[in-house]
């Protein structure tokens, strides 16, 4: 029998315990730390995850003083907590499946380091992208050196169930570090993974044209006076059949928070170009105000013999030769949430529960994503290259690039 502990158990780490249980008959969930243990108790048993061997807790403290009970540990709760809950975990020397963004500001990335170092293999990250069957099929295309020598990746990540950045707790930004770290860490991640190669500076910008305004942060949809004519509110969501996300917070009875708020952070729109060692770039977009068919995710892989590009909106991906007219496109279909990366990941880390190694994305790939994100995040603030550094390293550690002045016209 594995035991499984829980720290923070919202909606996703319920699904998360959810996958977990149907790969894995002998597991068991034996303490459950969240301070609405209400919600997770309905949380829990609307997805079939039996209670009778929980072991309920309000605070993290409660439950870890059982650790040695445990095989493995899961924290699931708000991004801001992400860091000092895994910290605490780091001194039971149990795996660890850690949500992303594994932290949202450079002090927690720098602690986290420090209370891992050794042993980034124990933790694993929720980064389900680049454990899709789709996207394995298109890692197996580009190490084959089908593509030749790769120097540009063009990524995209056009949501269709934005508004939930807008109108539910995701719009603090105090809790998610905005949308680079919430969105953009899969993102990068994969695309770091794909070139296995050292990202080294990012130039980024972002917006907020669509969501924000000049609406009282605490204004419901159900209490303004505006419904009629807003876009947003739940009668007019209701009348194009699309809620767009927002139907997380609420939406389809109008309790979702207002999208308009003059508090909201997030921006609904952002772009980066990453420059990494060897002189391949990539360039990156984000976009929150997409719907329905305009949906978006995944990145045309540009090498000097073919072309790839994979979408997880259609589960395809095409290879096209440069030198030969040919296209070879691939359907690779998969069950399950993130494209099927979720049970994927979810073996790893039973595999890792049992003492097996760990298979997936490890601590230091989380670092690495959560730092593009830091950098991305500087620069489109201060509107300027920023160096894309791990805790402990300088812009003097960085490998010299070619600046675009020094190429031939």
């Amino acid at each position: 029998m594995l035991r499984l502990a829980v720290i923070g158990c919202g909606a996703r780490a319920t699904s998360i315990v959810a996958v977990l249980h149907e790969i894995e008959s002998q597991l068991q969930l034996a303490a459950v730390a969240d301070p609405d243990i209400a919600g997770v108790r309905k949380r829990l048993g609307d997805a079939g995850v039996g209670l009778d061997t929980v072991q309920f807790h309000d605070h993290e403290d409660q439950l870890l003083e059982d650790a040695d009970s445990y095989d493995g540990i899961l924290i699931g709760s708000r991004c801001y907590l992400h860091t000092p809950l895994a910290c605490k975990v780091a001194a039971t020397r149990l795996p660890l499946y850690l949500e992303k963004p594994v932290a949202i500001t450079g002090d927690q990335l720098s602690k986290l380091a420090a209370a891992y170092q050794g042993r980034e293999q124990d933790v694993l990250i929720s980064f389900s992208l680049r454990a899709t069957p789709l996207y394995t099929t298109v890692l197996e295309v580009v190490r084959s050196g089908r593509l030749g020598r790769i120097n540009q990746l063009q990524a995209v990540n056009n949501v269709p169930y934005g508004g939930v950045y807008f109108a539910t707790w995701y719009r603090n930004y105090d809790e998610v570090g905005g949308l680079w770290l919430q969105k953009a860490t899969h993102d990068f991640d994969y695309l770091t993974h794909l070139l296995d190669r050292r990202p080294l500076r990012i130039a980024a910008t972002a917006t907020q044209m669509i969501y924000g305004g000049d609406k009282p942060h605490e204004l419901r949809c159900s209490a303004c006076d505006e419904m009629a004519a807003c876009p947003e509110s739940s009668d007019n969501q209701r009348r194009r059949g699309d809620f767009g996300g927002m139907e997380w917070g609420g939406a389809e009875d109008g309790t979702h928070d207002c999208p308009y708020s003059r508090e909201i952070r997030n921006q609904d729109a952002g772009s980066a170009i990453v420059m990494y060692e060897g002189g391949a770039h990539v360039s990156y977009t984000q976009n929150f105000v997409t719907r329905r068919s305009s949906y978006r995710r995944g990145a045309t892989i540009i090498g000097d013999l073919a072309t790839l590009d994979f979408d997880w909106a259609t589960d395809k991906l095409r290879v096209m030769e440069h030198r030969d007219d040919r296209v070879d496109e691939i359907t690779v279909k998969a069950s399950g949430g993130h494209g099927g990366g979720d049970h994927v990941q979810g073996g790893y880390f039973i595999d890792m529960m049992r003492g097996e190694p760990n298979a997936g994305g490890d601590l230091t790939a989380g670092l690495l994503s959560a730092a593009i994100c830091l950098a991305a995040r500087e620069s489109a603030h201060s509107l300027t290259f920023q160096p894309i550094l791990l805790p402990g390293q300088t812009p003097d550690d960085l490998p010299p690039v070619t600046p675009a002045t020094e190429l031939p016209v």
